[in-house]
């Protein structure tokens, strides 16, 4: 039994069963630290392989590199549709459903959703104003966990964690999680039981207050001071925090009750606690 430091929203995990054949290994990518841990033989090969997956999407997602699908999409803005990956199709489509489910609250276009437009047969997309741009920052890790844990998963791993701060997925059970306290960094607010399947994403002003811009005012949101989901779809759970956070603990719960297998722990700006699973507090 061990614990470990994941980062400054989710403090430790605890693995149930350890194992002899373990590797770890970190790397920077998508402007933070990803952290993959595989518990099985052959280890070193298969967390190399993951954190591959994970700088391959980091190419076709990033707004920073000239050279991605979204840099594409948005220079042609205006002007052309293009033709992207299934990934990045994938996960424009899953921001275009959130953005709908929240009424604006998600929107990847920062106001301008209704210039969004997808062909799914031909995997186009279109903005159709200049000056309009995509920016995936709000899902693309949730998205990029997921892939690097189907890639595990694909050969046959039994236990692992893909960690990158704000957004994690596990297989195996037992990984214990602790979400700080967004009033007191010294504080575990309480903890969270994650198993095969599950993944996490955490929306907060830990690191840079104000950061979390609301795009139907363009004002910083103020009405929450975190958002941890829990479902088993970690873009989902990436995109859904950030929307909750924004919309407030009131409208944030009436769409978590829309869906299945969904949880969440909402702390207002108040430092008032709501969640719909029985969040243990410490």
């Amino acid at each position: 039994m061990k614990i470990r430091p994941i980062h400054l929203f989710l403090i430790f995990f605890l693995i149930l069963a350890a194992s002899a054949f373990a590797a770890e290994k970190s790397a920077e990518v998508m402007g933070t630290t990803v952290r993959v841990e595989v518990a099985e033989k052959d280890a070193p090969e298969l967390v190399d392989q993951a954190l591959k997956e994970v700088r391959r999407l980091d190419k076709l997602f990033s707004r920073f590199d000239p050279a991605s699908e979204i840099s594409m999409i948005n220079r042609l803005a205006g002007e052309d549709s293009f033709q992207i990956s299934p990934d990045t199709f994938k996960v424009i489509e899953t921001a275009k459903k959130i953005n709908e489910l929240s009424r604006g609250a998600f929107d990847i276009t920062l106001g301008h959703s209704e210039d969004l437009l997808l062909d799914e047969k031909t995997r186009k997309v279109y903005l159709r104003r200049k000056g309009i741009k995509i920016d995936l920052g709000g899902i693309g890790k949730g998205y990029a966990v997921d892939s690097a844990r189907g890639i595990l998963l694909k050969r046959g791993v039994k236990s692992a964690i893909i960690d990158m701060r704000s957004s994690i997925a596990v297989i195996g059970d037992g990984w214990r999680v602790g979400v700080l306290d967004p009033k007191d960094r010294n504080r575990i607010l309480g903890t969270v039981i994650l198993n095969n399947g599950d993944a996490l994403s955490t929306s907060g002003q830990y690191e840079r207050p104000g950061h979390i811009i609301d795009p139907r005012t363009g004002k910083p949101a103020d009405k929450c001071l975190s958002v941890t989901v829990i479902t088993q779809n970690a873009a989902l759970a990436d995109a859904l925090s950030t929307a909750i956070f924004i919309l407030g603990p009131s409208e944030g719960m009436k769409i978590i009750k829309l869906m299945k297998n969904v949880s969440v722990v909402i702390v207002d700006k108040s430092g008032k606690v709501y969640d719909n699973f029985g969040f243990k507090l410490r």
